[in-house]
């Protein structure tokens, strides 16, 4: 049989650690750290999509050629991922947590000219920006590479951060 023997003194000091790591878990783990990564998740994805500034590969001839012709800035300028799905993402709770991307539910500006000749064509009206990502997600890859990225670096690091938040606690 073994027989342990603690002081009033530091019994006391060990639960009140106990009760400090509890209370950094519950806030930390269950809010605070979701955000945190949430946020890092949709900034990684903004940095990624303002720093690509090549065309990938094209949706179609017809279409690069449409682009070229009658997008507001030319070519390459329209590759790069601008205006509706930016202004979309962000950090938004969901559920009993956070995700970090496009806010569900968002819709585009609509307006858009989908079969016509650019402004002077017919507008269609607003689409899911959810849409975007079923039908591009494949070609253009744009949130698989950010969460591959942000699984191998990015929540490593915030793993470790929490670690050293509780590690502080326990004194």
């Amino acid at each position: 049989m073994i027989k342990i023997e603690i002081n009033q003194a530091d019994k006391q000091r060990i639960f009140s650690a106990l009760d400090r790591i509890k209370s950094v878990a519950d806030v930390q783990v269950q809010d605070t750290m979701q955000m945190k990564c949430a946020v890092d998740y949709y900034q990684l994805v903004m940095k990624n999509i303002q720093s690509r500034n090549r065309p990938g590969l094209a949706y179609s001839k017809r279409y690069r050629n449409w682009k070229y012709e009658y997008s507001w800035s030319g070519y390459p300028a329209p590759w790069r991922l601008r205006g509706d799905l930016v202004k979309s993402l962000g950090a938004y709770r969901f559920g009993d947590g956070y995700i970090g991307g496009v806010q569900p539910g968002a819709m585009d500006t609509g307006g858009k000219s989908w079969f016509g000749k650019g402004k002077e064509g017919p507008k269609g009206p607003s689409k899911s920006i959810e849409m975007y990502g079923r039908v591009e997600e494949h070609r253009r890859p744009v949130f698989k590479p950010a969460k591959e990225e942000y699984a191998k670096d990015g929540w490593i690091k915030r793993g470790n951060e929490l670690l050293k938040r509780i590690g502080a606690e326990w004194r």
